[in-house]
């Protein structure tokens, strides 16, 4: 027999740790019970430094100021059918499979948002191939970023950087001695599936990820709100000796602080390449793709045809 409510109590304990991106995400459960579909977030702008003032001088204030965010609450859910056969005479357990099945999909649902914010991040990059300079571009648009947000100190802050498998094997071989492995980071990892690190930024990698994009996150760029606490349902089939489960969450998920983002190669809005566009060609691209491109921004293709070669004739800058 399934009791809905320790089930439900399974996958409320696992979920946590199914979402990849919760390590580096505020995760709020202040709205669960609260109606609306719709949250708005203020974000408080900077009052700006504290200025010298003479005896006599008034201290110069600062009216306080703040944009906002909102984020719609979506539901996700899954189901699955178990066998009393199954149950029965089947190896391991069923039922504690299921529980982690079915927190593994709502997890997964929530990290795919989770991109789907982070590949949209207001901070952009264009960088042609995973190498060590990488990471200075990175440290660098961060750096300069203008956002009113954006306050003395936050720069240094470095983060997790996501990527394909395919861009970490790259970057790994180009680190060389500058790797440091996650054995030695000890409790300095910043989240689970920590691979490594160089030069401060820790990297970890995501099918989720087109190869030739990378993500920048550093703790806080996103923020997780779970509107309604895991809700477990079953029901039985006489006729052919089952019982269903389903799973379902209410969340919203979106980029809580936009200084803390960023996005490099970023895919284009249709999820195809645009040669016409300021988005250059990397790795991930066809060779045509990557003519196009050539041709579309005036450059020679100097009878190149092997996609190396034509990388090569892609502008770093």
């Amino acid at each position: 027999m399934i009791i809905p409510e320790v089930m439900a109590q399974m996958i409320a304990a696992r979920l946590p740790k199914a979402i990849t991106f919760s390590p580096l995400a505020t995760v709020d459960n202040t709205l669960v019970g609260v109606p609306g579909d719709t949250i708005t977030v203020p974000h408080w702008k900077y009052i700006g430094d504290a200025v010298d003032f003479a005896e006599g001088d008034s201290i110069d204030y600062s009216k306080m100021q703040n944009g906002k965010t909102t984020s719609t609450i979506k539901r996700a859910g899954k189901g699955v059918e178990i066998s009393d056969f199954a149950v029965q005479v089947g190896l391991g357990d069923p039922k504690t499979e299921a529980a982690n099945q079915l927190s593994m999909a709502i997890g997964s649902k929530v990290d795919n948002d989770c991109v789907t914010a982070l590949l949209n991040a207001r901070l952009t990059l264009t960088h042609a191939a995973p190498d060590l300079d990488l990471i200075d571009a990175i440290e660098a648009a961060f750096e300069d970023d203008t956002s009113e947000f954006n306050t003395e100190g936050s720069s240094p802050v470095r983060g997790v950087l996501y990527m394909n498998l395919k861009d970490y094997n790259k970057l790994r071989k180009a680190a060389a001695s500058d790797y440091t492995r996650a054995t030695e980071l000890g409790d300095q990892v910043l989240t689970s599936g920590v691979l490594g690190e160089i030069f401060g930024w820790q990297l970890a990698t995501s099918r989720k990820i087109p190869v030739g994009t990378y993500l920048a996150v550093k703790a806080g760029a996103l923020g997780i709100n779970m509107k309604r606490g895991v809700e477990v349902e079953t029901a039985r089939d006489i006729d052919h000796k089952t019982t269903k489960i389903n799973v379902d969450e209410y969340y919203g998920v979106w980029l809580k602080d936009d200084t803390k983002a960023l996005v490099v190669n970023a895919p284009a809005a249709s999820g195809k390449f645009d040669p016409n566009g300021s988005v250059k060609p990397t790795d991930a691209q066809t060779v045509d793709e990557i003519k196009a491109w050539l041709t579309a921004h005036s450059i020679d293709l100097n009878g190149k045809t092997a996609k190396s070669d034509l990388l090569a004739l892609v502008p770093t800058k």
